[in-house]
């Protein structure tokens, strides 16, 4: 399983992000909802509901606070899906991610890639896990927590993983690419939707996905010419 909280990277993330969210805010338009677009009460109300997740999502980032974004990326695929009536493909929106860095000259590694859409498909069946079991114990009347559902799915897990062949060691993915694949991933899913808030903030979650990656790849280059530095 990744570990996102295991990086020294946090503090630089946030100082990057800070300057990537002003470019991409200037550039941005400002109004999040405009006045000459008519929609019904379920694009409104959808609406709403994404413009909550994407605050949460520019708060977690200010702070520091990555252990929260991927759980708010599964939020924002649950409202898209409910409002189009279509499911989200991660697999092969992570492909599309990989795409729109490499036009932008990054580049992903496959190793990192292949364990990030691992957990993020596990991640999507215990979200979905958790949807299911709320909806059965509200029909029937049963109190029901986050933990109890979570708890079900990670026995079911255990025990069909021991029935099967254990997985291979995964590659340990660093929090910068962790999060900057999570913020495209979430901005991906929104930007096809013809809602203004859905653009607006769909392209800032791509644009600081896509440069906290450019960071990453900064401060490799940097470790690089430093150890090449120390060995002449």
């Amino acid at each position: 399983m990744v570990n996102i909280f295991r990086s020294h990277f946090t503090n630089n993330l946030v100082a990057g992000v800070t300057a990537i969210a002003f470019t991409t805010a200037v550039m941005a338009p400002p109004p999040m909802y405009a006045a000459e677009f008519n929609f019904d009460f379920a694009a409104i109300n959808f609406g709403i509901k994404v413009e909550k997740i994407y605050e949460k999502i520019k708060r977690c980032i200010n702070k520091g606070e990555t252990n929260k974004i991927i759980g708010y990326m599964f939020d924002v695929k649950n409202e898209v899906e409910t409002y189009t009536g279509q499911k989200i493909d991660i697999g092969k929106q992570l492909e599309q991610v990989q795409k729109e860095t490499k036009t932008r000259g990054q580049k992903i590694s496959d190793s990192h890639l292949k364990t990030i859409k691992k957990e993020f498909e596990r991640l999507d069946k215990k979200h979905n896990h958790k949807a299911v079991w709320f909806a059965q114990c509200a029909e029937l009347g049963i109190p029901y927590s986050s933990y109890e559902a979570d708890l079900h799915f990670d026995n079911m897990m255990t025990a069909k993983s021991a029935h099967g062949d254990k997985d291979k060691q995964e590659v340990d993915v660093p929090v910068t690419i962790m999060v900057g694949v999570t913020l495209s991933l979430c901005g991906l899913f929104l930007v096809f939707v013809p809602i203004p808030v859905c653009t607006t903030a769909g392209w800032w979650l791509v644009n600081t996905g896509v440069g906290i990656l450019s960071s990453d790849a900064l401060s490799r280059w940097d470790a690089y010419d430093r150890d090449q530095k120390v060995k002449k």
